[in-house]
C-alpha cells in the first residue's frame, strides 16, 4: 500500500517538460524539511498500485495519445515508489517521471528523473554533498536562494538539463508587480537571472502553472 496525498491531471509547470499534460501522483511524507516548501503532504489515503493506476486512467482519458505522461512527486516519492508500482504504470502505458531530492536510490525503470537537491543536503563547508545518492539524472532543478553557489551540484551529478528556479516568483507577483526582471522589488529573480547570465550552463526555470493559474 502507498500513502497518496492526491492525484490530479494538469500541465507540467516546470523543467524540460513544461506545458505537457500529465497525471501527478503526490505521495505523502518527506525526509527533508525545507523552509520555503509550500506543499501540504502530511495527509494521505492508502492505495494499492491497481487503485492508483485506475484513478490515473480515469483522469487521462485520451485514447489517441501515444504516450501518457505521469509525474511521481511529493513530499519525497522515493520513500514509497517501488518496482511493482513502476511495472503497473508501464503496463498501463505511462511514461514515468519522478521529482526527487536525490537523497535515496530509485528503482529501475523510471523514464525521466528530475533531481531537485536541497541546501540541507550540503555539509557546513558547502563544498560537497552530504547525502545525494544519485549520480546520473535527466535534469537538475535547483531553487536559487542566493545563500550558496549551485555550481556545487555540477560536481556531484551528471544531467542533460540544468535549471535554476527563483525562490520567490509567482504569477501574481509577475503580473501585478514586476516591470522587468531587473525590478528591485524582486531581488531573488534579479539575482537568479544575473547568476545565469554569468553561468550560461544553467537555464531559467519558472513555475508556469502558477503564472497560468493552474494546479
Amino acid at each position: 500500500m502507498y500513502k497518496v496525498n492526491e492525484i490530479f491531471f494538469t500541465l507540467q509547470g516546470e523543467g524540460a517538460h513544461s506545458g505537457i499534460p500529465a497525471v501527478f501522483v503526490r505521495f505523502s511524507g518527506c525526509n527533508l524539511r525545507c523552509p520555503w516548501c509550500d506543499t501540504e503532504f502530511t495527509e494521505y489515503t492508502e492505495m494499492g498500485a491497481e487503485q492508483i493506476v485506475s484513478q490515473m486512467l480515469e483522469m487521462y482519458d485520451l485514447p489517441n495519445e501515444r504516450r501518457k505522461m505521469c509525474v511521481l512527486t511529493g513530499g519525497e516519492p522515493s520513500l514509497q515508489v517501488d518496482t511493482p508500482l513502476i511495472d503497473a504504470l508501464h503496463a498501463a502505458g505511462f511514461y514515468i517521471c519522478i521529482e526527487t531530492n536525490g537523497t535515496r536510490s530509485l528503482p529501475d525503470g523510471i523514464d525521466w528523473i528530475t533531481c531537485s537537491p536541497k541546501e540541507s543536503s550540503l555539509k557546513q563547508s558547502q563544498t560537497t554533498s552530504n547525502n545525494i545518492k544519485l549520480q546520473k539524472v535527466n535534469e537538475v532543478k535547483v531553487v536559487f536562494t542566493g545563500t550558496y553557489d549551485p555550481e556545487v551540484w555540477r560536481t556531484q551529478l551528471e544531467a542533460e538539463h540544468w535549471l535554476l528556479q527563483p525562490l520567490r516568483f509567482t504569477g501574481e507577483w509577475l503580473i501585478e508587480n514586476v516591470d522587468s526582471w531587473e525590478d528591485d522589488r524582486n531581488d531573488n529573480l534579479n539575482d537568479t537571472v544575473r547568476y545565469i547570465l554569468s553561468h550560461p550552463f544553467w537555464r531559467l526555470s519558472v513555475q508556469i502553472h502558477k503564472i497560468a493559474g493552474l494546479r
